[in-house]
């Protein structure tokens, strides 16, 4: 019985050849091209695909408007936050910090256009130098002046904490993982899956107040010193590799005009680069809910090496606030005068440099820790970057929502690309390499959520520390952790009612 049934198997089998034989080049040449035919449409499909025109501009999905009777009003940073006023709604006199000059001025009102053009909304901006009063007011009051808000992620910290913000999850239509809004924001300030606030393309804070390494070009060729932009496409480029050359290049002369330092830091670096390495104050469990992250073998051992080179670096490392008055200047000017090889610098001094300096400069992102680390991380603080939200007093939670997801879309159009594409990679990145490092950099923006809500006072800590040149690092972390699991406790009740 076995034969047989092997036979007939055989018969089957040679039927099913000849027949494949016989279909001739045609069906051989169709199932030879299937895998390619694949393999090239997966490299063709743009993921974003679905936020994009037919011309492969982005714009948002829902459905087109005609908002003719309405008004948008948004109340964003006025003029006295300076450097970090709000220049994403407003230009020309209505901006007195003159730092980015007619590029972002013409992309605003583009942007704007754009937006009135398409669905005949009219714009109203309270540029407000009060603006967290008035915030607070408008909401207790329900006045329902603002359809949207714009201070600061931390002052939404508290506003979503006192139940003063709406839940961006529960408006019907909005997709708060759309493009221009920071997914990275958006995973770090949520609780429970409730997002409050987030902050993305509709500002280029959260770029400004990004950190990035500066350094001389010339005393890198100088020195012979290895080429930092080759370092970081090798994954070289450590914190520790970064202090050992700058300890080749100080040169004490007894005077401060005289002296080259190795870098020009100030005391709120160390955090920085405590979050470069992707450690953070927080993290989030399986069911979106933040636990005390810091204090973990790892952060500990990163936090510590930090501040024991910070606590030796009288040599090579000058504070800021160890320079003459007026402090920012003059530190800046140690870098801009070509007497440091590296400077920490946000974005905003980033801008300013390219204004004042005649040295030649790149810039390269945060440090890894070590070699083992996969990606470099571009810890951005939340004490200036300014966050979008709609308040409980708004009249239209719904109409809040369209508009604020139509002027983050045209902003991603036209605004970023005036600052990044524009204003840094053609003014204040001086070459190729720099171009290719601010796609690095801005691509990996992270945020924490204990930083914003300053749990622990953490970030304190680190200053004070560093101010004091002290490595007491254990202790100060001991004597907060209690307080610390206390207060997101509080958080959790606060989003959890």
């Amino acid at each position: 019985m076995k034969k047989i049934i092997a036979l007939l198997l055989l018969i089957a089998l040679s039927v099913t050849a000849l027949a494949a034989c016989q279909g001739g080049n045609n069906d051989s040449q169709a199932e030879s091209s299937k895998p390619e035919q694949a393999e090239s449409t997966a490299v063709s499909v743009d993921p974003n695909a679905g936020w994009k025109d037919e011309n492969g501009n982005w714009r948002p999905k829902h459905e087109v408007k005609d908002l003719s009777d309405k008004t948008f009003r948004i109340i964003v940073r006025g003029t006295s936050a300076v450097t970090y006023q709000s220049d994403d709604f407003t230009y020309g006199d209505a901006n007195d910090d003159g730092l980015y000059g007619e590029n972002l001025d013409n992309a605003v009102k583009d942007r704007n256009n754009r937006v009135e053009e398409i669905y005949h909304v009219t714009l109203e901006v309270d540029k407000n130098n009060s603006i967290n009063d008035t915030i607070r007011n408008d909401i207790e009051a329900s006045t329902g002046d603002y359809d949207a808000i714009m201070p600061t992620l931390s002052v939404l910290a508290t506003l979503a904490s006192e139940d003063k913000l709406v839940d961006l999850n529960t408006i019907e239509n909005f997709d708060i993982y759309a493009p221009w809004y920071d997914k990275n924001a958006t995973d770090a300030f949520s609780i429970a899956n409730h997002v409050y606030f987030t902050t993305g393309d509709i500002t280029i804070l959260n770029k400004v107040c990004s950190p990035s390494v500066l350094f001389n070009k010339d005393m890198i060729t100088t020195y012979h010193l290895d080429n930092p932009y080759q370092l970081v496409r090798d994954k070289e480029w450590t914190f520790d590799k970064m202090m050992s050359m700058a300890k080749q290049v100080a040169t004490d002369n007894g005077d401060f005009e005289k002296n080259v330092y190795g870098m020009v830091t100030d005391f709120g670096d160390p955090f920085n680069f405590l979050g470069g390495s992707g450690e953070k104050i927080i993290e989030k469990d399986e069911n979106d809910l933040p636990y005390l992250s810091i204090g973990n073998a790892r952060s500990v051992s990163i936090a510590q090496h930090i501040l024991d080179t910070y606590a030796a670096g009288d040599t090579y490392l000058i504070h800021a606030h160890e320079c003459p008055p007026n402090i920012w200047e003059t530190s800046l000017a140690v870098f801009g005068e070509g007497r440091a090889l590296f400077r920490p610098s946000a974005f905003s001094a980033t801008t300013k440099l390219r204004k004042q300096s005649v040295i030649e400069f790149g810039i390269v992102p945060l440090p890894l820790m070590d070699e083992t680390q996969e990606d470099y991380v571009s810890y951005c603080g939340t004490g200036e970057v300014a966050g979008i939200a709609i308040p409980t007093s708004a009249p239209d939670y719904d109409f809040s929502a369209y508009m604020i997801d139509a002027y983050s879309a045209y902003a991603k159009v036209y605004i970023t690309h005036a600052y990044t594409d524009i204003n840094l990679y053609q003014r204040d990145a001086r070459d190729d390499e720099s171009e290719e490092m601010l796609d690095i950099i801005f691509s990996h923006i992270a945020y924490d959520m204990g930083e914003c809500y300053n749990i622990g006072g953490y970030k304190s800590t680190f200053f004070e520390l560093c101010k004091l040149r002290s490595t007491d690092l254990q202790s100060k972390l001991s004597s907060v952790e209690e307080s610390a699991k206390s207060r997101i406790q509080e958080i959790i009740d606060d989003f959890g009612r």
